[in-house]
């Protein structure tokens, strides 16, 4: 049976990026960038502190999640810097989620990575409209994603707890 998430390549090359699955080799690195609250505390879900075995977890379930189609970002010095991925959720938009290491911030790299995977899932004509969802008090992100073709269509109250109340922005992007 064939998924969303089969739809998508294995691998997504860009001007100075490689987005391709998260393996154990990225282990290291994916810890290291992501115990860090400036990269948890405006995600839904990213736990803190972020521990060795939060980050196994998440590169085991990532190939098995037919739901989820993560990539790992790899930068031009073919390191890891980040993930970028889809969510698919049986009555919901494709939902785009991701994050880069601080050390990789300002440089253009999550808008790199978010119009590949777009354009990638673009070459599918399987995704017409993606969402994305973003705290009001995260300029950053709002930037990127707007960068990438994202407008806003909606104001509301985040409902995830940790976020529980905070304005949040639901921004569509059509194919």
């Amino acid at each position: 049976m064939s998924t969303p998430r089969d739809a998508l390549p294995a691998v997504i090359a860009t001007e100075r990026l490689t987005l391709r699955a998260p393996h154990l080799g990225d282990l290291d690195a994916l810890v290291a960038l992501a115990n860090n609250r400036n990269i948890s505390d405006p995600s839904a879900s990213l736990p803190f502190p972020y521990l060795s075995e939060h980050g196994r977890g998440f590169i085991e379930r990532a190939s098995r999640k037919p739901e989820r189609r993560p990539y790992a970002v790899i930068g031009p010095d073919d390191q890891f810097i980040g993930i970028v991925g889809l969510h698919f959720a049986a009555d919901s938009l494709p939902e785009l989620g991701y994050w880069l290491g601080e050390p990789h911030w300002r440089r253009g790299y999550a808008t790199e990575a978010v119009v590949g995977l777009l354009a990638a899932a673009r070459a599918t004509s399987l995704f017409p409209t993606i969402m994305a969802r973003v705290l009001a008090s995260n300029p950053a992100s709002i930037q990127v994603l707007e960068k990438s073709g994202f407008e806003v269509v909606e104001h509301t109250h985040s409902v995830v707890e940790r976020h529980r109340g905070k304005p949040l922005l639901i921004l569509n992007w059509s194919a």
